[in-house]
């Protein structure tokens, strides 16, 4: 599967309800209740539509995926037409069509559902081992940051193909941005934050707020990681109005 940047995400998510449109006309096309043979003459006259919709779609999809033969595509120029083909060829097209597009909508889910299971299990890993690698108070976010690349190369991720550190430079609004970590197949970026300091909170999210609209303009995900010294008494309200905006995570890790 091809790295899914943002765009592509959305590009993505629209190609998936579409199909998903196809799939419904489909169904009710093939669900209109006949009482006759003769009924069913016209019943499934867009067959050769539905096909050519159906190849439509799978085409686009192929440039999701590096395994392009998966997606079977109808050779509709070979089909006979409405009045040379008889209503149970038609019928048989058009269910292999909504077997086709039931497959596709399955791929489209499972390359979505891969960005967010992988996020949500490196959250969950950052969560649980980072507080377990900071023997002594830190000091500075760049012991934060030493003690996450740590995590990550135990976890088996390789330096400058499966993560990096402070690259990805970009300018937004005349800034120019770096962040701590990215995760280039998942499209993410990690930024890290020290709070030891009560003074300090209310600039921390201020941080987080300007750093949000920069990153969500070059990736589709964030993880701000904050290690706290004693400073946020409520978690959930903390995070809650940063993580109102898709594609943030907030993960606070105590002291």
């Amino acid at each position: 599967m091809s790295t899914l940047t943002l765009q592509r995400t959305r590009e993505l998510k629209v190609l998936l309800q579409q199909a998903k449109g196809l799939e419904k006309t489909i169904v009710d096309i093939i669900s209109v209740p006949v009482s006759s043979s003769t009924e069913c003459l016209g019943k499934f006259s867009s067959y050769k539509q539905m096909a050519n919709l159906y190849n439509e779609l799978a085409e686009r999809m192929a440039s999701y995926s590096t395994i392009n033969s998966m997606y079977h595509i109808f050779k509709t120029v070979e089909m006979r037409g409405p009045f040379d083909s008889t209503w149970p060829e038609q019928q048989e097209i058009m269910q292999e069509v909504l077997a086709c597009t039931r497959m596709l909508i399955a791929t489209m889910e499972g390359s979505l559902d891969f960005v967010e299971d992988e996020t949500d299990s490196l959250c969950n890993f950052i969560s649980l081992k980072l507080r377990n690698v900071i023997h002594n108070e830190p000091q500075k976010e760049k012991d934060i940051q030493e003690a996450l690349e740590n995590l990550l190369i135990g976890r088996g991720l390789d330096k400058g193909t499966e993560y990096d550190r402070e690259t990805g430079k970009f300018n937004f609004s005349g800034r120019e941005y770096i962040p701590d970590f990215i995760i280039p197949k998942l499209n993410l970026c990690i930024e890290v934050k020290l709070l030891k300091d009560s003074t300090r909170k209310s600039k921390c999210i201020e941080e987080i707020n300007a750093d949000s609209v920069a990153y969500l303009k070059a990736f589709s995900q964030i993880i701000f990681v904050i290690y706290d010294i004693g400073i946020i008494r409520d978690l959930e309200e903390f995070k809650r109005d940063i993580e109102s905006t898709q594609g943030i995570k907030v993960l606070i890790v105590k002291h």
